[in-house]
Formats: structure tokens, C-alpha cells, sequence
């Protein structure tokens, strides 16, 4: 179960980051169909900074509870194959 959680917010991390780019390095008339706020035939210049900037915290975020949540499976798992062999 905990790594179903890992594998989830590696998606998400993955999906959000993909966002960021988008929203970031594409102008507002020229968002892919696929990315909410997507206006077709827009002449419209300047990027949507803000949706940019909350997907790539997302994506940091759920990077980063996916880290440490590796990083505590682990602990866990030397810690308790630590004491079975020691016994």
C-alpha cells in the first residue's frame, strides 16, 4: 500500500511538472488543447504565470513526499531486518 502512494504522487509530480512547462514556456494563444485555459484563436500575448508557478509547487511537493516517504520505507525496512538478524 505504501508504495501504491509513492507510485501516485510520482504520477502526479510527473503530470503537474508537464503543466508548469506548458503554462510557463507557452504564450496564452498558443496552449495546447489538451491544458485548461486553453482559448482557441486567441491573439492574446503573456503566459499564465500563476497556474505555471502553483503546478510547479505541486509538482516539487509531490516530489518531495515521495522522497521522503522512500526515505522512510527504507529506514524502516533496515531497521527491522537490523534486529532480525541480531537476534
Amino acid at each position: 500500500m505504501k508504495w501504491i502512494l509513492i507510485a501516485v504522487l510520482i504520477v502526479v509530480g510527473v503530470i503537474a511538472g508537464i503543466f508548469a512547462f506548458e503554462y510557463l514556456t507557452n504564450s496564452v494563444g498558443h496552449l495546447p488543447s489538451w491544458v485548461p485555459g486553453h482559448v482557441a484563436r486567441r491573439k492574446t500575448r503573456g503566459h499564465m504565470h500563476k497556474r505555471g508557478y502553483v503546478a510547479a509547487i505541486v509538482a516539487i511537493g509531490a516530489f518531495a513526499t515521495a522522497g521522503w516517504l522512500i526515505y522512510k520505507n527504507r529506514l524502516a525496512a533496515k531497521s527491522a531486518g537490523g534486529a532480525t538478524t541480531e537476534v
